[in-house]
């Protein structure tokens, strides 16, 4: 099959690319910078001009597409001209290029508010709390739309929602709560109770090639870890991995909300993204754990756990330096 790959340069599409090529998959990869490995097949352009690189999109059987503005954001507009206006305009050209299948990574920040269940499944109403969730639900429902479908004529579109993602590789929100722990800055805010789900690089590689290969693959996935953890039990199984033991301190949620607020008021004069936000809180704090029934009817079946994973990103992160 051939695959036309955004992100490829990026975390997840990094993982992906690789994963396609081992599984026999002929891959084209776009590149907004140079690519240093010459044996890749790859593409220079950018979601903001599309017309730039479209005729590579000629002769492909599906497009994967893993590329984003990640959080935070700076502006709600930053966030729809990419995440949002040039996912749709990726599937437009895929679509008038004769390309049958369009996965699309969004992400399970477009839920925001969870259900009174505290389980999200595929049909859950969302109401998204951040730009990045709200572009990447506009997304969605642009391409899912069935009453706006003539541009999107003859392509089958999957999306694909994870939660954090982590694993080798990994240098964001997962890092940050790693370091925290390592240096024993991390409290855990509330009880620690509520729910959450976290999903292993691989794991979620091995949902994208189901979305790629499987025939009956089709609309919404939602895609995690085979178990889901609390925040606490998370914490302290990432603290076992680094051989910490976890403050013993309350810190309750108003106090917690405080602390958020101040880290951003301080962060903000410096141009730093401040070590805790309330939207991170919210994220750490909100009950929300997602049904994976949909990709499981697909023969989804997460090959890492949770425990495994934080103990194989933990080394990579020792080993590359990443701990600071």
């Amino acid at each position: 099959m051939r695959v036309f790959l955004t992100g490829a340069s990026g975390f997840i599409g990094g993982h992906l690319a690789r994963a396609l090529a081992a599984r026999g998959h002929e891959v084209t990869e776009l590149w907004r910078r140079p690519c240093p490995d010459p044996a890749r097949r790859v593409v220079g352009g950018d979601l903001r001009r599309i017309e730039d690189f479209a005729s590579a999109l000629g002769g492909c059987d599906a497009v994967v597409h893993a590329a984003a503005v990640l959080d935070p954001v700076a502006t709600e507009e930053e966030a729809n001209e990419v995440n949002r206006h040039g996912t749709v305009r990726l599937g437009h050209a895929a679509a008038a290029r004769g390309v049958r299948r369009f996965v699309f990574l969004s992400s399970a920040a477009v839920i925001g508010s969870p259900p009174a269940s505290g389980i999200a499944r595929a049909d859950t109403p969302c109401a998204p709390v951040t730009a990045y969730g709200r572009s990447k639900r506009a997304a969605e429902i642009e391409l899912l739309d069935e009453r706006d479908q003539e541009a999107l004529r003859g392509l089958r579109v999957v999306v694909v929602r994870p939660p954090t993602v982590y694993g080798p590789g990994e240098a964001r929100n997962f890092l940050e709560l790693t370091r925290a722990i390592d240096r024993r800055l991390f409290v855990v805010p509330g009880r620690g109770h509520n729910r959450m789900s976290f999903c292993h690089v691989d794991n979620l590689v091995s949902a994208l090639l189901l979305a790629v290969e499987h025939e009956a693959a089709k609309g919404i996935l939602h895609v995690a870890d085979a178990e889901n953890v609390t925040l606490r039990l998370a914490a302290e199984t990432i603290a076992a991995a680094l051989e910490r033991r976890l403050l013993p301190l309350p810190f309750p949620m108003p106090l917690a909300r405080a602390a958020a607020l101040a880290c951003e008021v301080a962060a903000r004069p410096l141009g730093l993204r401040p070590p805790l936000s309330r939207a991170r809180l919210a994220t750490l704090t909100t009950d929300l754990a997602l049904d994976l029934s949909e990709a499981r009817d697909l023969g989804y079946e997460p090959p890492v756990r949770f425990a495994d994973g934080v103990k194989q990103t933990i080394e990579w992160y020792r080993e590359t330096g990443s701990m600071g």
